[in-house]
Order: C-alpha cells, then structure tokens, then sequence
C-alpha cells in the first residue's frame, strides 16, 4: 500500500480541487512533499476534508498558478465522504500516531511544503478508504490514579499533585501503555518540563490570555472531576505540550513567498497569522476601494475584532511584511469611538467648553476644543506632512506640537533676520547680558522690571515673549517667522532647547530648521480664524493646526506633489455602533468631506473656529453596526451612499478552522458548530436574520461549564429580549426543558449520572438533531 498524506490547498487556488492536480513545477520540488505515484492524499480544502485521492503521477497541465512551467503533480478520486471531515474529527482518528505534522503543521501555514505524511499505528487498516473518521479516540488529562471510561487507542496524559506531566499513555488490548509518539514529541519540545501551574504563571506574564485560559479550564477540571477532556488536540499541543514558547521572530511577505523547505513554523507569529489573514483579505480589498467601510451583522459576530484583522491585513500588504494590530495601536494610528443617541457635533468635530481660567477658580471663560475626529484628522495629517517632505528634521513634529508666531529682529532692518536664517536659529533680544538657562517666567519678569524706568508699563509682554523661547517651546513645536499682520516670511522646526549665544546680535536663541522659504510673504488671515497677528514678539498661535501647515508648505507649488503611498501611513478610525448615533447631528456639514474625491480636495469654514477644515487621503473609517439594534434599511441616506457595507453574519465554520485553535466540541458530545446552525435557522424561522446569534458568544467555550454560563447568562437571556412574553416561540426553537408553563428558566444540571450524557447536555443536543 502507498503511504498516507494530507494535502493543504489554498482556498484561493479552488481549481485545484476542481481539476484535481497541484501545481509546484517538475517533480522534486519541496512542495510535494515527496509524494509518488500510488501515495494516498487527504486534500484539506476550506478547513475539510471531502475526498480521498491517489497520486497519478507529474506531468504538464496548463494552469495559472505555477507561473515559470506547466508541470503540476496529478490526482486520482478514490473515495467521496457522506459528510465533510473537519480538521479536528480528522486529527482524532484512533490509528494516526501523533508527531508534530498532525499536531502543529496541519493547522499552521507551513512554508515551502504542502504535502505531510501521515504515520500509521501498526494495527491501522490497510485500505485508507475503509477509514471511518465517526470513531473518534478521545483524549484525556487525568490526575494520578484517576479512573476513566476508555476505549480502544485512547490517549491519556498524566498529571501528578504537582501539575507535572510524568506519562503519557495509549489504551490498548484492555491496558495502558507508554505512548512513545507523543512522549517523544513532547520531550523534544520540553528541554525543561514546566508544570501546568507554571505554564498558567508564565501565560499571565506573557499576556497570552487563550493560553491562559486553557490551563485554567484544564486545572479547574482536574479539581473538580480528576480529569479534562480534550475536544481538540491543537490546543492542547499549543497550550501544553509545547510548553512556553519563545518570543517569536519576524518575517516579511517576500520570506513567505520564499520559504525554507518544511520550515517548522510553530514559533513564528508571522505565518500563524497568514491564514487567518486571507479571511479578512476581502474585506481590506473594499478598504483600499472604499476608505469608509460599514461591518454590519447581528451581534457577536465579531464585527470589532474583524476590524483588528482588516487593519492587520491592510498593512501587511501595504509594508510586505506581517504588522500587528498592536504595532499600530503603539503608533497611535487607531482610535475607538463608540456613538450613542446622545452623541454629538461638539464631541465629534469641536465644541465650546466652559473653562475656570484663573487660580481661584473664579473667571469663567469659554474656550473652542476640537473633538475626537478633529483631533485624529490632526494626528494623519502630521503624518502626510512628514512623508511629504523628505527631511530627518521633519520627523521631530509631533501630533502635540505647537505652532508660534515668532517676529526676528524689526521691520525697518533685516540684520537680525538674515542671521537667523544663516545660523539656523530663531532669536529675541532684552537682557542681552543674562544667560537666561534655568530661568522661571518669574525671574524674567523680575529681570526685565529693574531694567525699566518708572513711568514705563511692566513688562508683561516681553517676560511672556522671553519665556515663551526658553521654557515654553519644545523640539519639534513649528515657527511661523513674522512678516505683518496677516503674513509670515518662513516656517522652521524647533530643533534644539534655548541656548545663550553672547555673540549674535540677539543672544537668546533656539536651533530651527528651515522648512519653507516663501519667495514671497504668505497670508494666513483665514487660516489663522481671520485673525490678525500681533506685535508680540513670541506667542502661540492655538488656531493654526498642522494641517494648516501642510497647505502652506505647498502653497507656492504649481503642481502637486507627488508622494509615494508607501511613504504615507494610514490613520484608522473606528466608529462602533455608528447606527445608534443621529450622523447628521454627529457629522454636520462634514459628512461630504468624508468622500473619497473629496479628501484633501473640498474644505468647508467650522461653525465654532471659523477654519477651514478638510479630511486627509491617509484616514480610514470603519464602522461597526448592529442590525439587532437598528436594521440597515432604516440608515441615513448621506451615511449609505458615503460607505460601503459588508455584512459579516454568524459562521459555523469558524469553529472547526484550525488555525483559530478552538473547540468545535464540548466534552467530547454538543457540537458547536451544529448548535449555532440550529439556532439561528430557527430564529431566522420566527423572526428575522437580522436577529441572529454571532459565532462569538460560544468562542471562548472550553468546557462544559463555560457552555453552561454561556447559555444560561448570555444567549437565554438574548433570546428572552428577542420574543418577549412569547415563551411558545421560545420553547420551538430550543426545546421545553429550558422554561417551565410559565416561563420561568430551569436550570438543568451538568453533573454526570447514569446515562452517558448529563441532563443539560441533552437537552443542548436535543436542539440540533431533532426534527
């Protein structure tokens, strides 16, 4: 008989399955995995297995995918399956030996090889298409001395008072024996052997909370009963036996499009993700179409954490290596907002806001401050600003930078001014014989008052002018340099903290560089709110933003810049419940700015500031919307035709996906995937789809405790709010044994009995196989 493999075909590849070939060029190469003529393969497409194939032999197909030649490896169907195998029902076949193929390879990306053998137990049958994929092995974690009720093949894991692993065993002709794959495996994995309690302790210190989790789930069983049952295999080498794992490595796209031959990928955070990632690839397509995307569904599908993905997924194809969401959160590129009814334009876009202004918290004054996406717009558009200008120096702006008015030396001479712009330095005079380094704004006053005649007026001003150079300003704050009172002359960055210079004509000084020389002296009367500049020497200019300092740095170029968009990074805004919130109160008049064409290209004037403001090309939006909670038929019609939906509606599937290492069991007997099929086809009977139940609220399930909290706190009370007083409609679509005559819930017990399966689990199943 020819060896056993399993196969892993990408779904974007679905002609391959089709046309039963896969295509890697002439025979040799790695990504055969060396399969021969006569070998039988498992093609795991979409997370199933639906065939059983043969290998044909190599020979030329014409085919898209190989690009450099035709040749491709070739396939005979041997067998159909009734029902689809899922990954996890595969894995658990009773004569597969476990080795780090079945355990690890099958369910992350494997780079450079797409075929892996699979080794068979002596007593295996020897036709593969006899193999029934019904009779599952189970596998146990068990405290010392624990008695189980076991089958044939069946695997248990030994744990001692301590939490330590000391055996692993496989039930066979009536008797434990020594499990030597796994044991083996294991061993390897475990050069130090840490205990369950300290795994626990490790996986709080490493912020790994599925792994957390698990322990917790399996220490918890094994204090409450002596044993855990292991629904999938997966998480248990990943949580367990692997034992803790290293800080991962990274990799780019281009090492993934150039793997190393059968590369063991079990520590590599980067192509843990890449599967996962071709999920949400649609969805960052429409992204890249569309910069405001709706995600709507009924809740608990997820529609926040696909919006983590979809952020993931855009920016790895943008950088061509994997980015964490977490990456872009640090570089305080996204930023949640949640809208509800009472949500508003000032909070939104900018508002007015009372403000104590004095010490004694008496003199009320009333001050204009931006909101939320006033404020974000500010923060992309210092990031188009910098990848619009080439420059080291450039990369000291900050999102809180500060822009001031600085005026160099007097208009009826330039002395001062061109030696500025020769040394690089911004320059005020007064006190020319003091080095003003540790001075508070205090002893400047103080200073500058015993210079002054008697029937002069104190020197507010210039103290605050003074003060403003040498303890107010910061490194990378902006300088707009005087020229009247509506025009500047140039613009610099602050590069350096104030230096006492003796020998320049002013002596206290700043180092600047210089971002744009105007030929000609600039008006900013509008952008500076129609406001004209002052005779102060130094001050700030609060309504002058770093947007407007973008337009002004090309307000002399004739055409428009061009900048690379890889230079550009994205800014990501996320709007969860959009629909909750009236958008045309929240949005105003800005609503039409949020267009695509419109970015960068149409500013509208600000009711409060009186500027001019538009949204920048490099800012996302991204909404969540509950259709439970509103439908989207019932939408603004501005908000519809400015974004593009996508639904994500609740998937089954998702739970026997193995690379999102989850259980699609529950102590080994319901069936989540087929439980959350049952549901909301009956609720979809009696109501409606837009009232469904996500996939996420049985996610996190481990055991059969955490599906018991579950359903009795989170998916009765759900389904009690969506047919209020209608306890019939309830009773149809989970059963009677949930709610008395009355209503009332009964809370069934998970305690085992005689009968195979608790009285909970019963009635849970009870709700998808019968008819």
């Amino acid at each position: 008989m020819g060896r056993i493999f399993f196969g892993k075909f990408g779904k974007d590849k679905p002609e391959q399955i089709e046309e039963k070939f896969y295509a890697a060029g002439p025979e040799g190469n790695p990504w055969y995995g060396g399969i021969k003529p006569g070998d039988y393969v498992f093609p795991i497409f979409n997370s199933k297995i639906n065939v059983l194939w043969k290998v044909k032999g190599y020979g030329e197909k014409p085919n898209k995918i190989h690009k450099e030649d035709n040749w491709v490896v070739l396939f005979d169907e041997v067998h159909i399956f009734e029902e689809p195998v899922s990954v996890q029902k595969f894995i658990k076949y009773p004569y597969f030996e476990y080795d780090i193929n079945l355990l690890n390879k099958i369910s992350k990306a494997t780079m450079g090889c797409g075929f892996f053998e699979i080794k068979l137990s002596p007593n295996a049958p020897d036709n593969p298409t006899r193999y029934n994929f019904q009779y599952e092995r189970k596998i146990f974690i068990t405290l010392e001395n624990t008695a189980i009720d076991t089958k044939e093949n069946d695997i248990n894991i030994i744990i001692n008072r301590e939490t330590q692993i000391v055996g692993i065993k496989i039930y066979q002709n009536g008797a434990w024996h020594p499990y030597f794959p796994l044991q083996n495996l294991y061993n390897e994995k475990n050069p130090t052997k840490y205990s369950l309690n300290q795994l626990l302790k490790y996986a709080q210190e490493d912020i790994a909370p599925n792994k957390e989790k698990y322990i917790k789930s399996v220490l918890s069983e094994l204090e409450d009963k002596g044993y855990f049952i292991v629904d999938n295999p997966i998480q248990l080498y990943d949580n367990i036996l692997v034992g803790r794992r290293k800080t991962p490595r990274t990799s780019s796209v281009n090492d993934i499009s150039n793997p190393r031959e059968g590369e063991d990928l079990e520590h590599d955070d980067v192509e843990e993700h890449l599967e996962e990632l071709e999920e949400y690839k649609k969805y960052a397509d429409l992204l890249e179409f569309s910069p405001n995307l709706i995600l709507y569904g009924p809740p608990g599908t997820g529609k926040t954490y696909a919006t983590k993905k979809i952020i993931e997924c855009f920016e790895t194809k943008r950088n061509g290596k994997y980015v964490k969401f977490d990456t872009v959160l640090k570089e305080e590129r996204v930023k949640f907002v949640t809208f509800h009814q009472s949500y508003s334009y000032e909070e939104f876009i900018e508002g007015i806001r009372p403000q104590l202004s004095n010490e004694d918290n008496t003199d009320l004054k009333y001050k204009i401050e931006d909101g939320i996406l006033k404020e974000f717009v500010e923060s992309a558009s210092t990031q188009l600003l910098k990848a619009d200008i080439h420059s080291n120096d450039i990369q000291l702006i900050r999102d809180s930078s500060k822009v001031w008015k600085v005026s160099l030396g007097h208009r009826s001479s330039d002395d001062v001014y061109n030696e500025c712009k020769t040394k690089k330095v911004i320059a005020v005079g007064w006190l020319s014989n003091q080095d003003l380094t540790n001075f508070s704004y205090e002893d400047i006053f103080t200073s500058l008052n015993k210079e002054r005649s008697y029937d002069e007026p104190e020197p507010l001003q210039d103290a605050s002018s003074l003060d403003n150079l040498v303890n107010q300003m910061s490194i990378g704050d902006i300088i707009l340099v005087y020229d009247g009172p509506t025009t500047i002359r140039d613009i610099a960055i602050v590069k350096g903290d104030y230096k006492y210079n003796p020998k320049m004509i002013y002596p206290h000084t700043r180092e600047v560089a210089w971002l744009k020389e105007f030929e000609e002296p600039v008006d900013i009367f509008e952008l500076n709110g129609r406001k004209k500049l002052t005779l102060k020497t130094v001050y700030e200019l609060p309504r002058i933003s770093i947007s407007d300092i973008l337009k002004l740095v090309h307000v002399e170029d004739k055409e428009k810049q061009h900048v690379s968009s890889n230079d550009i990074k994205p800014y990501y805004l996320i709007i969860d419940e959009i629909n909750r919130g009236n958008i045309s109160k929240i949005f105003g008049e800005l609503i039409t700015l949020i267009e695509k064409d419109k970015r960068n290209n149409v500013s509208v004037t600000l009711p409060y500031s009186k500027k001019s403001f538009t949204i920048p090309e490099n800012l996302y939006i991204i909404g969540t919307m509950n259709t439970a909670d509103r439908s989207i038929a019932m939408l603004d019609t501005a908000l519809r035709r400015r974004f593009a939906f996508l639904e994500v509606e609740p998937d089954p599937t998702i739970f026997i996906k193995p690379y999102l290492n989850i259980s699609a069991r529950v102590n080994h007997s319901i069936e989540l995937d087929k439980l959350l099929d049952a549901l909301n086809k009956k609720i979809q009977k009696h109501l409606d789809r837009d009232h469904r139940i996500g996939h996420a609220y049985f996610m996190d399930i481990i055991t059969l405790e955490d599906l018991y909290k579950t359903w009795y706190y989170k998916i009765l009370p759900l389904l009690m709010e969506y047919f209020y007083q209608d306890f019939e409609t309830i009773k149809e679509i989970i059963g009677s044994k949930f709610l008395d005559e009355y209503g009332n819930i009964h809370y069934l017990s998970i305690k085992p009995n005689n009968n195979q399966y608790t009285e909970f689990e019963q009635a849970i199943m009870a709700i998808y196989t019968e008819k």
